[in-house]
């Protein structure tokens, strides 16, 4: 499938598919580009999942040379080491091939090539901060690669950067504010399945409930258009039938399934928040950088969604509608309550933790990690408000 380029509300050129990767080097010689840096991490190079995007550059006469120091989680002074190296070399282009951490490590690079503040300085904590329009120059040619199918960083205009001296990972970027705007994304994605293929079972899972965590969150955030609804309702029904058999199987139709899921839940993160489960779980990462994001998000979940349902019971009675829940004879509390035990069973069933005490969280950090939570992004699109008192009782419910 080929998504048409749009240079107003969404200017990036997408195409998802078998084999797209193998179009790197075509593409790059169509936008007349001849020198190419492939950001990615060790585990991506050692697998051999890039070996098919460098052949097509070879095949097109494209130079490159390869970054891959990403580590999860990325932080400040990894986006400063990819930034010397495309500084350094004379690049024309990007190529960020990974998950994540890579993706989002590539577009704080190519940020800071045409931009000349540092990194902080894009942070976003408010409303206010997302349209203040603090990117001011279109950022460095950029493609993105997915080799996971969770977090759709491929198409969304965030990044998250942990800044280790303050234990607190930065929500980066900007839509573009105007037609044509500056905005922190890619120029381009190739969206293949095939790259997801040797994706390890334990990261099947937490990648891919992540995807279902951005659809669900989309879907009853404070403020959410209906138009991404279709959308999110899709993908909260998608990930449920199809993740148990990618992370016990690896099976290729249930991966790319998976894949398309999370790359719908990407673009609708573009129109709608997030909420405190994204708050609380990426405060946690912040301060305990070796739990995965997924499995933070997994852990906080259903607490998140028990707090909010007590006043807003009808968004997850939707939420149970959409994976599946039979609730013609529920009341909108009932339903609500259904959708928070379909989700401990899909969580359950892929082996996911579902207790921050399972992660190795000290239950003495609980109070930090709600109180730095109010200072992200993520929490002022909460369908329910919430103040430290309350995030810390909902964090007490998760550990």
């Amino acid at each position: 499938m080929t998504f048409g380029e749009h240079t107003l509300s969404f200017p990036i050129w997408v195409e998802f598919g078998n084999g797209k990767h193998e179009r790197t080097g075509e593409v790059i010689d169509a936008k007349g580009w001849e020198n190419a840096l492939i950001v990615t991490d060790q585990g991506v190079r050692d697998a051999g999942i890039i070996d098919g995007v460098e052949s097509s550059l070879e095949a097109d006469g494209i130079e490159y040379e390869i970054y891959d120091d990403v580590r999860p989680n990325p932080t400040t002074a990894m986006v400063r080491d990819a930034l010397e190296t495309l500084n350094a070399g004379g690049f024309d282009v990007v190529v960020a091939v990974g998950g994540g951490s890579v993706i989002d490590t590539a577009k704080c690079a190519t940020l800071l090539k045409t931009n000349s503040a540092p990194l902080s300085e894009y942070e976003v904590n408010t409303p206010d901060d997302v349209t203040a329009g603090s990117i001011e120059n279109h950022t460095h040619p950029l493609i993105t690669i997915p080799t996971t199918a969770g977090t759709g960083s491929e198409v969304d205009y965030w990044a998250v950067i942990t800044a280790p001296d303050r234990e607190f990972k930065m929500a980066i970027g900007q839509p573009p504010l105007y037609p044509d705007g500056p905005h922190l994304g890619a120029d381009i994605s190739l969206v293949d399945p095939e790259l997801t293929a040797s994706l390890p079972p334990r990261q099947t899972a937490a990648t891919g409930f992540d995807a279902f965590s951005h659809a669900l969150e989309n879907h009853v955030a404070a403020g959410a258009p209906e138009l991404v609804k279709p959308y999110t309702r899709h993908v909260m029904g998608l990930v449920p039938e199809y993740l148990p058999e990618a992370y016990e199987t690896g099976e290729m139709e249930a991966r790319e399934q998976l894949l398309f899921g999370s790359h719908m839940a990407g673009f609708c993160e573009n129109y709608a928040g997030f909420g405190a489960i994204h708050s609380l779980a990426e405060v946690t990462g912040g301060m305990y950088p070796e739990i995965p994001h997924g499995e933070a998000i997994a852990a906080f979940t259903p607490s998140v969604m028990r707090y909010n349902l007590e006043e807003y019971p009808a968004r997850y009675a939707d939420v149970a509608e959409a994976m599946g829940v039979d609730v013609s004879s529920f009341s909108d509390t009932e339903a609500a309550s259904a959708a928070v035990e379909a989700v401990e069973a899909l969580i359950d069933e892929v082996d996911l933790p579902s207790r921050l005490a399972e992660l190795g969280v000290d239950e003495g950090d609980l109070p930090a990690i709600a109180e730095k939570s109010l200072d992200t992004i993520e929490i002022h699109d909460n369908p329910r408000d919430a103040d430290a008192a309350d995030l810390l009782d909902v964090a007490r419910d998760a550990y």
